[in-house]
C-alpha cells in the first residue's frame, strides 16, 4: 500500500494548480464520507416508520385487511 501512496505523491508533483485543487477536493470528499457518523436524528427509515406507528392505536395489519376487503 505504501508503494501506491509513494507513486501517487510523485504524480501529484506533475499536476498543475487546477488539477491539484481537484484532487484535494476529492480527498476531502472521501474523508467526509468516512467521518460522517449516524446521529440520533439520522435514523434508518424503518426506525422512523416504527416510531411513527408507535403512536397509532389498534393494528395496522387489521386496518389494511379491512381496507382491502372494502375494495373487493
Amino acid at each position: 500500500m505504501m508503494k501506491v501512496k509513494e507513486e501517487t505523491i510523485k504524480e501529484l508533483e506533475n499536476l498543475n494548480p487546477n488539477e491539484l485543487m481537484m484532487v484535494y477536493e476529492l480527498i476531502l470528499s472521501f474523508k467526509g464520507r468516512k467521518t460522517k457518523q449516524r446521529s440520533k436524528t439520522n435514523l434508518p427509515t424503518y426506525r422512523k416508520v416504527r416510531n411513527a406507528l408507535k403512536q397509532c392505536k389498534g393494528s395496522l395489519r387489521e386496518d389494511i385487511l379491512a381496507a382491502r376487503e372494502e375494495r373487493v
